[in-house]
């Protein structure tokens, strides 16, 4: 840390470094405005890839004429009951979405000789068409749009596209230019507070250019993983956005706090510089590797949603943090005293004393909670014990009525169909019926579609929909009474695989799309929780521990922020269900939860932690931690609100999923530096005494730890000129 403090503050080297971040720039950006071209967003890069789902997913791609299908409803009602001009107005409008978008089939149509009865409501009110396209993520919205364009509705008839191309032409609305919107926000949100803390413009202005410029590197670099043929999804690039923004202003909060206080003791900005990183260097490193090792975890997940998050978070906290600590470094040496205007006053050289402000805010508050440390403790530890009962209300819904935030067309046509179909008719499950050697037999087909007659719930089995290339599958599909996405029909898709086991000698039947892909996701992401949590806990107690060369400290800082966790996750799912009246939540959101909440909360309790360590090398572990919350209670407190106002972006989304992750990491964060950093830390830490930093001492530490408290050098003045 000396020598990389010494290369980027230095005189002529800052400049040096300035320059190979704009080689880096111009180098990377043109491939990360290409990102979106090589992101993937079909269903089976969702999916983990032993899954069942899976492999219908990939039969149905390579096996079958015409590829994977998807469809679409088109959705008519009538108060009172359809007319004669409805139905020839039916009739016409399925021949103008056939020519046009693509379809692989003619349409389904009601009113028509050979149409199946059940397209048309007993009450004879509704009816809907059926539109089979190629299944293509790329195009599938703006085929969406088109049938939509094709049949508007009028005249007291109502007419609703629905389906795969309602749904993802709703999803393109909201999603479209996602991520111009979320850079727009959350700069201008982070510009906003970062002015109200510094009230200083080039100050605020200069960790929004790092981040933005590590940010234009990140994309650079996750374009080249996603061409190595990787799985990046939009998902990750999505929330990517808001994670550097986040995670970047801290470091840079961090770091510009430190180097205030260097300039109160050091009149020449560069010695200045290189003390501050020399300080705040091993915390800086502890907590980006901290995030980046949590982040990287994620590679041991199925879901395939989940592990492209992975990688792509990790590249961006990287890129972040080397921004962090070379990028920043020189931009605040160059602008010196002068980045300050119009407070430049308020950096001027000063004596020591002037600069420790021992009676402040903060340690105010770390004096009453070292003297009843038991009391705050028991106290804290209640009321996240207390928010922990919140997961007793814990259930998981999938509905189509609980996606969106706002009234869309494709779920007005599902409420529609719903109160008048099978609501399953909104995403079919598929069987498919194989034979390992030879041509499938009707036999076959109609042996597993006896067994399945009978299952609770099931609507209707269609027939023979289509056979592969080579005659050796057939497809059918099985349509539910209920939302194919609620809790109850994901049940239903292990009764259905159950009863087609051992079909007969050389048959086999797979149970996939629809209801099966959620069903495959949920068992997924709840085995990704179990394996993600210890191996992220572990991961996180070795960093901490060679950080504060301690053992003991390590286990008591993990436990503080697993009482966090824990809390936050409880008081949001009471709030998403009890308050808000959601159905459930997405099976994926506490592995989210988790990632997010541990690897960004313990952020702040290395940045006091590393704090409290080198303060006690000199004044003993109950003033060093005093001192340490004087030093960094602002400084955390700027960055947890900033942190937690980034993740709240994601609340102005219209989708359920974002809402709920900003929402939790948001209160989590403000709870991480509220009450965790300032209360519950420092509580434990008395009570443990020295005994913390077992088996070394307070005096001990490792050579970072060694230089971050070197003894303070007499102000000296800067050169003319430099």
């Amino acid at each position: 840390m000396r020598a990389l403090a010494s290369f980027v503050a230095g005189r002529r080297t800052k400049w040096v470094v300035i320059l190979g971040w704009i080689v880096g720039v111009l180098a990377l950006s043109p491939l990360g405005a290409k990102l979106g071209d090589v992101t993937t967003d079909d269903t089976e890069s969702f999916l983990p890839a032993g899954a069942e789902s899976t492999e219908v997913q990939r039969l149905l791609k390579d096996r079958f004429p015409g590829g994977e299908t998807s469809t679409g409803l088109i959705v008519y009602r009538r108060a009172g009951g359809l007319t004669t001009a409805d139905r020839v107005r039916i009739r016409r409008d399925a021949r103008a979405v056939a020519r046009a978008i693509p379809v692989v089939a003619p349409p389904v149509v009601p009113f028509t000789p050979r149409a199946p009865r059940d397209l048309v409501s007993p009450r004879g009110d509704a009816a809907y068409t059926v539109v089979t396209v190629p299944t293509d993520f790329e195009k599938m919205a703006d085929w969406g749009k088109k049938a939509r364009d094709v049949v508007g509705g009028g005249g007291g008839l109502e007419v609703y596209v629905t389906g795969d191309l309602g749904l993802n032409a709703d999803f393109e609305e909201v999603f479209g230019s996602l991520d111009t919107k979320l850079l727009g926000a959350t700069v201008l949100l982070v510009l906003v507070l970062l002015g109200a803390i510094y009230r200083a413009p080039l100050i605020a202005l200069i960790p929004i250019v790092v981040v933005a410029l590590s940010y234009q590197v990140a994309s650079g670099f996750i374009y080249l993983y996603a061409k190595s043929g990787e799985n990046v999804n939009s998902n990750s690039t999505s929330i990517l956005i808001v994670l550097m923004f986040g995670v970047g202003t801290d470091y840079c909060l961090l770091l510009v706090s430190r180097f205030r206080e260097e300039l109160h003791r050091t009149a020449d900005r560069h010695e200045a510089m290189q003390r501050a990183l020399r300080r705040a260097g091993p915390a800086l490193l502890a907590s980006g590797c901290t995030v980046i090792s949590a982040m990287l975890v994620l590679l041991l997940a199925d879901a395939g949603s989940v592990k492209s998050l992975g990688p792509v978070s990790a590249i961006g906290v990287a890129s972040a943090l080397l921004a962090g600590l070379t990028l920043l470094p020189a931009l605040l040496t160059i602008a010196g005293r002068r980045g300050f205007w119009p407070r430049a006053r308020s950096v001027e050289c000063r004596p020591e004393e002037a600069v420790e402000a021992p009676h402040g805010l903060w340690r105010r508050i770390g004096d009453r909670v070292l003297q009843r440390p038991g009391m705050v403790l028991g106290v804290t530890v209640a009321m996240f014990g207390f928010f922990s009962l919140g997961l007793l209300a814990y259930q998981e819904d999938y509905s189509i009525a609980g996606f969106f935030k706002k009234d869309v067309e494709s779920v007005d046509g599902f409420e529609v169909l719903a109160r008048s179909f099978p609501a399953g008719a909104l995403g079919p499950t598929t069987v498919l019926v194989r034979r390992e050697r030879g041509r499938v037999r009707p036999a076959d087909v109609a042996a597993a579609q006896r067994r399945l007659r009978g299952v609770r719930g099931v609507a209707e089995i269609t027939p023979v929909l289509q056979r592969s290339r080579d005659g050796t599958i057939a497809r059918f599909d099985v349509v539910f009474r209920d939302d194919p996405y609620s809790d109850a029909a994901l049940k239903r898709v292990d009764t259905l695989r159950d009863r087609l086991r051992d079909l007969g000698p050389g048959a086999q039947a797979l149970v996939g799309a629809g209801s099966a892909v959620q069903a495959d996701f949920n068992e997924a992401s709840q085995r990704d929780l179990r394996v993600i949590v210890p191996v992220a806990l572990l991961v996180i107690g070795i960093i901490l521990g060679i950080l504060l060369q301690a053992v003991v400290a390590p286990i008591v800082l993990v436990a503080t922020v697993m009482a966090s966790f824990f809390g936050t996750l409880g008081l949001s799912i009471f709030f998403f269900i009890e308050v808000l009246g959601d159905r459930g939540v997405d099976a994926s959101l506490p592995t989210y939860a988790f990632i997010f909440l541990v690897a960004l909360g313990v952020d702040y309790t290395i940045f006091l932690m590393s704090r409290v360590r080198e303060e006690a090398r000199r004044h003993g572990t109950r003033e060093g931690v005093l001192r340490a919350l004087q030093a960094t209670g602002p400084v955390i407190t700027s960055a947890g609100v900033i942190l937690a106002g980034t993740f709240s972006v994601l609340m102005t989304l219209p989708v359920s999923f974002a809402f709920n992750i900003g929402f939790m990491v948001a209160v989590g964060i403000l709870l991480d530096t509220f009450v965790v950093r300032t209360l519950m830390v420092p509580a434990a830490v008395e009570l443990l005494g020295d005994r913390i930093w077992w088996p070394s001492t307070a005096q001990g530490g490792g050579r970072a730890l060694r230089e971050s408290a070197e003894p303070e050098r007499p102000a000296v003045a800067e050169p003319a000129g430099s």
